[in-house]
């Protein structure tokens, strides 16, 4: 078996190569899995949230500032710097995390035969965040404001117009949003559970930033960060080699009518087997009343899956998923619903050249069934991700794109974050 030493080697002989074949094969802010190359594989000291994503803590703040962003020669200072703190330097008391984040993005959309379509400006984040921990006890709340989309998270009901989005347009109704709510417990000595209940991220796979790849997508396991969290209680665990999640989903209580939401539980283990090396299992089973995408009654959707992260050198982190789908609904006059399998494959890899600036390439394949099925999807992806200023980053992404079969697309996306 090769040791990290034997494994740098062949990474740097076959890294050209090795970006190609990714490229080929096939397809943002908070939550960086790609961490565990400073042998960091759990998210507690950095994040409210267990599971990761979210409100950072003090702790996770001075990483972003010592280990996250580019130094420029210099070295990270032996105390957190006053302006990791919140808003760039107010102080808050130990038993008060507050913080927001701020991303936009302008998306430019090159149908398969067509020239590349308007600029969209993409509003993707604006929410502010905090937690107030009593003891053993915690209550974390986000709210925000969104011209568009984000309907799952909406907790206002203004309708957008169609022209919403165009660079220039200023018809956007806008929305108050509330991602996350909750209300929370450590139990144990070393308070390694936590118990919570309210609306919370569901607990899946790999928590990434990336809520439009095939794996996390709404369209199909509905497990992003950016609006699939769910109301429900959940128990996480947090130990040395061990860590997991598991949540008995209650439906998502902003969404309406209630035949649309979602019933059933979802969880997640990870098991350490090396400092730099992690591996882990997924499942998902829920049922609604009627699917609010489909629109087909009595659906269950079932998503079982494993995944892995691994950080053979210290400058590459790879990440891989695998995933079941199992949709089934009564079936239509129109050849809809009845059983549909589906399958997602994705493999990821972060290249970190020098501290802060991230070269990201991404390649996923899916399968679902269906009318005429299986329909294959896959998406091709390259992106730079640069930690260039304090509280600050910005990314470049380019994808190629192609759905149950469809002529390919490509979109470029450019963005820039700023947390508080």
């Amino acid at each position: 078996m090769l040791d990290r030493h034997a494994w740098g080697r062949v990474v740097r002989l076959l890294s050209a190569f090795g970006v190609v074949a990714a490229l080929l094969w096939s397809r943002p802010a908070s939550a960086y899995p790609w961490m565990i190359r400073h042998e960091y594989q759990g998210c507690v000291p950095c994040h409210a949230d267990p599971s990761g994503a979210g409100l950072l803590t003090e702790y996770g703040r001075a990483m972003a500032e010592n280990v996250l962003r580019s130094r420029y020669g210099s070295k990270p200072p032996d105390e957190p710097a006053v302006y990791s703190r919140f808003l760039f330097g107010v102080p808050t008391p130990d038993w008060l995390l507050l913080g927001g984040s701020v991303r936009n993005g302008i998306q430019w959309i090159k149908p398969a035969g067509q020239a590349f379509g308007p600029p969209l400006f993409l509003e993707m984040e604006a929410d502010v965040k905090a937690q107030v921990t009593v003891s053993r006890f915690r209550a974390y709340g986000s709210i925000g404001w969104m011209r568009q989309g984000a309907q799952l998270t909406q907790i206002t009901s203004h309708v957008d117009d169609p022209g919403c989005g165009l660079v220039g347009s200023n018809i956007c109704e806008g929305n108050l949003v509330s991602r996350e709510h909750w209300v929370g417990v450590d139990l144990g000595e070393d308070k390694q559970f936590l118990l919570r209940a309210g609306r919370i991220d569901v607990p899946f796979g790999i928590r990434m930033d990336e809520h439009d790849l095939f794996v996390r997508s709404t369209q199909t396991t509905r497990t992003n960060i950016n609006e699939s969290q769910q109301h429900g209680v959940s128990l996480a665990y947090t130990g040395q080699t061990v860590r997991g999640e598991i949540m008995a989903i209650a439906g998502n209580y902003q969404l309406n009518p209630d035949a649309f939401r979602e019933r059933g539980y979802s969880g997640f283990v990870e098991v350490s087997v090396k400092p730099w090396a992690a591996v882990g299992a997924s499942s998902l089973v829920t049922y609604a009343k009627t699917d609010f995408q489909t629109q087909t009654p009595n659906t269950i959707r079932q998503v079982h899956g494993a995944f892995a992260r691994l950080a053979p050198v210290h400058q590459l982190v790879i990440l891989t998923e695998a995933d079941a789908l199992i949709t089934t609904s009564d079936p239509q006059p129109n050849g809809t619903g009845g059983t549909v399998p589906g399958f997602i494959a994705m493999a990821q890899a972060d290249v970190e050249p020098t501290q802060g600036l991230h070269v990201v390439v991404t390649g996923e394949s899916m399968v679902q069934g269906g009318p005429g099925g299986p329909y294959p999807s896959y998406d091709g992806w390259f992106g730079l991700l640069w930690f260039c200023a304090p509280h600050t980053d910005v990314r470049f992404d380019l994808v190629t794109l192609s759905t149950a079969g469809q002529p390919v697309q490509i979109y470029v996306l450019p963005q820039l974050h700023i947390y508080l």
